[in-house]
């Protein structure tokens, strides 16, 4: 088998993987922005310092990084319900919210500079060896991965699955989804509409801290980070439908894959506009496939 070829493969599985990391960072904001309608780029804030978090704990108080989510998980909780609390209060317009939002999002990334400094920093030195190395998949292909990648991999699947489920088979989801059609109806049937936000909303706090823990075992850390992934998670939402975590993970993975692909025959510091392209590319065609779909229809015979 030729090495352009298992050059390719492996391109792509590294790409499938790392996007099951971005998945899970857009998790939480394809729930909130699906569900309570709020554009929380404070969400990606939030990851990042879920993942200082777990760099400090680590080498601090030396925790397993496993354990700190013990720690970082209901805090985060809190801080989500604290931050929708305010959100309410303040009943301000969606465009409002996103501003607000976004500058939190540059807030927080002042506030970790001073406290962590700007300087790169690894958990690497912290980690075992087995864990740092390479794993060899069977096969023809000889692909490598490495074992926080698998990580990455359980910790999509686990959480995204267990939403999926959440939404379609529960009580809660039933009344998530009624919110998101009527908030007023909803209430006038039952739904407690500010306590389902508020739990909502501290969940998503809770799955940055699991995915800030994951980061922070996959790659350096640095205030500017969420600025190499702020474009796949936002697109990955938007393409995997707003309130859909597994389109959300499948168009992460999909368009890590691209990127990925790309950078292997072409200049990398292009790729980023791989994905916006995608995005500009599909929202393009709705238009233009409702366009043709109504010419069809008004030359069908009645």
């Amino acid at each position: 088998m030729s090495f352009s070829v298992i050059a390719l493969v492996q391109t792509l599985l590294n790409g499938a993987l790392l996007g099951c990391l971005f998945g899970t960072i857009a998790l939480g904001m394809t729930i909130k922005w699906g569900y309570l309608g709020v554009a929380d780029f404070f969400h990606l804030s939030l990851t990042l310092l879920g993942a200082y978090a777990t760099y400090t704990l680590v080498t601090e108080l030396r925790l397993d990084p496993f354990l700190s989510i013990a720690l970082t998980v209901p805090l985060f909780f809190l801080v989500g319900v604290g931050v929708q609390r305010v959100f309410h209060l303040l009943n301000a317009d969606p465009f409002t919210m996103l501003l607000l939002t976004f500058a939190l999002f540059i807030v927080v990334q002042s506030t970790v500079s001073l406290v962590w400094s700007p300087d790169l920093l690894s958990l690497r030195p912290y980690l075992p060896d087995s864990f740092t190395g390479s794993l060899r998949l069977p096969g023809p292909f000889k692909l490598v991965v490495a074992p926080v990648d698998l990580v990455a991999l359980a910790w999509a699947v686990g959480l995204v699955g267990a939403t999926a489920y959440t939404l379609r088979r529960t009580r809660w989801g039933r009344a998530l989804k009624a919110m998101r059609q009527d908030p007023a109806i909803a209430e006038t049937l039952g739904v407690r509409v500010l306590p389902v936000a508020l739990v909502v909303s501290g969940l998503a706090a809770a799955t940055a801290a699991l995915a800030g823990m994951v980061l922070a075992l996959r790659m350096p850390l640095s205030p500017t980070l969420p600025l190499n992934w702020i474009g796949i998670v936002v697109v990955a939402t938007l393409l995997g439908r707003l309130g859909n975590p597994l389109g959300a993970l499948i168009a992460a993975a999909v368009l890590m894959m691209a990127q990925n692909a790309w950078s292997l025959w072409f200049p990398p510091q292009w790729a980023p506009a791989v994905t916006y392209g995608i995005l500009f590319a599909l929202l393009a065609a709705q238009p233009l496939a409702r366009v043709a779909r109504e010419r069809l229809t008004s030359r069908s015979p009645a």
